[in-house]
């Protein structure tokens, strides 16, 4: 059973970390955050996604949290162009008896997927950022932790040549270079919009763009 969402605190069942913000520290959601992630580790890493930061502890929409019943659009999202077959999701619609409430529903069976076939989510800030942040301010502190990132992707990838793909224009610009002075393989040439804030679209078609030209749907579903 996925727990509701308004509950105080996070509890485990099945593997599943659900969502609650209500009366908890900052570093008791970062170590949540974190617990969460784990439980979707790929046993061997076959591509890395980076996207900008969590978002806002108050909201408590992480990637890898489950029993959501709103909002979650980088999930609903990176679902929709990864297996849009198994979402029922065509030529930017929902076949009938397909919807994002589905998705929700069905987020740990996703995860679970997403997890199996070697994919893994992380961020180039590993905080939300702060409320109200500019993008100049974001670019600072993106910056400030860059040799952490560096660090991790490391760790994540070793000498293997696992494609990269980074989202959102900040993580671009910030990560992109560094990541490839290191050797590693980024495979978006461009910026590939966040699908908050209404780029879904762009989100979508930029990201299947770049998944074509790895032949990723060669392979898929």
């Amino acid at each position: 059973m996925i727990e509701d969402c308004s509950s105080n605190g996070l509890r485990f069942k099945d593997a599943m970390v659900t969502c609650g913000y209500m009366g908890m520290r900052s570093i008791d959601l970062l170590e949540r955050f974190e617990e969460a992630a784990k439980h979707y580790l790929p046993n061997t890493l076959r591509l890395l996604f980076i996207a900008e930061a969590p978002p806002a502890f108050k909201v408590n929409r992480l990637f890898y949290f489950t029993g959501l019943r709103d909002g979650d659009t980088l999930f609903l999202e990176l679902m929709k162009v990864l297996y849009p077959s198994t979402v029922g999701y065509h030529e930017g619609a929902f076949r009938p008896g397909y919807s994002a409430k589905q998705m929700r529903l069905g987020k740990q069976e996703l995860l679970r997927k997403f997890q199996n076939d070697g994919y893994q989510l992380i961020d180039a800030y590993e905080q939300p950022m702060p409320d109200g942040a500019n993008a100049a301010t974001k670019t600072v502190l993106m910056r400030s932790t860059l040799p952490g990132l560096q660090s991790k992707v490391r760790r994540l990838v070793g000498k293997r040549s696992v494609p990269i793909i980074l989202i959102g224009g900040i993580t671009y610009s910030v990560c992109a270079e560094p990541l490839r002075a290191d050797g590693h393989r980024v495979v978006n040439d461009t910026m590939i919009h966040h699908p908050a804030r209404g780029g879904q679209k762009l989100f979508r078609a930029k990201l299947s763009d770049v998944l074509t030209d790895i032949d990723y749907f060669a392979r898929s579903e």
